[in-house]
């Protein structure tokens, strides 16, 4: 029987499992259960379905990097501190499997249409939700918007995310309906993203447009530095002084990260080689933290100084391996699917300037372990890989 026969008799498990991505393209943009339900479902149906027709896992370049990722978590979480805590967090390096998942279930440039099309609108809907959200609740920075995820951090930092990646589309594919819808939801995440106040998550999408200008035209830098000059010289009250406060040394927020960012380094010249594990490190940082310190921290705000404190070199130089990967696997071929445009082009185009902008907004923020931001993490590199093959069918 091959999936021909199966399909004639509907048991073909590929619509299946291409609706189960549809539905897990719409929960990346929530909460987290709702996008560990809509894994695990496509996951289950994509193996299904390539039991079915015989077919391999889709290898990718970032396998290597995936298994040396989760052989660096078990040393961490088998030398840790607290192993019985530990133990548990290596499931977050199973992620990269993902990648492939993503990647088998948009093979076809009308798959990839479908599932793109699907998170653009969704991620438009819940940035409108956000933005009414805080109007309702009196449009004060105290009440920052949360969207659905429940918090303003992981909200702005799937803001970033979806922001970049609708502008990567909007830049590069040239047909209407993609160019203005994929403008609509960045300019509706752009409003959202305003709104959470997060800093980290700003910065970051400073530094991804610069990915995007300086790949498509140069000339855009300069008018994207005079944007944001005058973000400082004429935003809003409360919108100018968290912008100011990102170069104040002395504000209290700001103090407070410092004290973390050394009670990490710390603890990573006390246990250099595996670090002291994936555990909360509310209990560590309380030994580790300088007393003037007066925020109790369960992570340390910044992605290199948590692996190092947590994983020690060996999760450093995994972690390097790994993203260094995501880069390479978003950024091959591109210069050259620009000139041609279309979809495949302005998703590794959004997928390149999402990693680098969130990257730069992890130095500020342990974004890497939010695992809301990894599931689209993943996700967005299996895309990535699948639209190297788009531009040859591009209308």
């Amino acid at each position: 029987m091959n999936a021909t026969d199966d399909a004639r008799r509907g048991n073909d498990f590929a619509p299946l499992a291409g609706w189960a991505f549809v539905l897990l393209m719409v929960t990346l943009t929530g909460p987290i259960a709702p996008m560990g339900i809509a894994t695990a479902l496509c996951g289950v149906l994509t193996v299904a379905m390539l039991v079915q027709r015989r077919e391999p896992w889709l290898r990718t370049p970032v396998d290597a990097a995936g298994m040396a990722w989760l052989a660096a978590m078990i040393l961490a979480a088998v030398f840790a501190q607290d192993r019985a805590a530990s133990l548990p967090r290596i499931t977050k390096g199973f992620f990269p499997l993902m990648i492939g998942m993503a990647a088998l279930q948009v093979r076809t440039r009308r798959d990839a249409e479908h599932a793109i099309g699907v998170y653009l609108a969704a991620s438009a809907l819940v940035a409108v939700y956000g933005v009414c959200a805080w109007v309702a609740h009196g449009m004060l920075y105290a009440n920052r918007a949360r969207g659905l995820s429940g918090h303003y951090m992981t909200f702005g930092g799937q803001l970033l995310l979806e922001l970049l990646f609708a502008a990567g589309i909007a830049v590069a594919d040239k047909r209407p309906r993609w160019r203005w819808g994929a403008t609509l939801t960045a300019v509706l995440t752009a409003a959202a993203l305003a709104v959470t106040f997060t800093r980290s998550a700003w910065i970051g999408l400073f530094v991804g447009l610069a990915v995007i200008a300086a790949l498509v035209q140069p000339l855009m830098l300069g008018w994207l530095a005079l944007l944001a000059g005058g973000a400082f010289a004429f935003a809003p009250h409360d919108w100018r002084a968290r912008l100011m406060s990102i170069f104040d040394p002395m504000h209290p927020w700001n103090r407070q990260r410092v004290y973390m960012w050394d009670a990490g380094l710390r603890m990573f010249r006390d246990h250099p080689l595996t670090g002291v594990g994936l555990q909360d490190l509310h209990a560590l940082y309380d030994r580790y933290r300088d007393p003037a310190s007066t925020e109790r921290a369960g992570h340390l705000h910044d992605v290199f100084i948590q692996i190092a404190a947590t994983m020690g070199i060996v999760g450093l130089a995994a972690f390097g391996w790994l993203y260094t990967s995501f880069l390479r696997v978003a950024g091959s071929g591109l210069r050259a699917q620009l000139k041609r445009g279309g979809l495949g082009a302005g998703v590794k185009l959004g997928v390149l300037a999402a990693l680098s902008g969130f990257i730069v907004a992890g130095l500020f923020e342990w974004n890497f372990g939010d695992e809301e931001l990894l599931y689209t993490l993943y996700v967005f590199v299996g895309l990535a890989f699948a639209a190297r093959a788009w531009d040859g069918g591009e209308a």
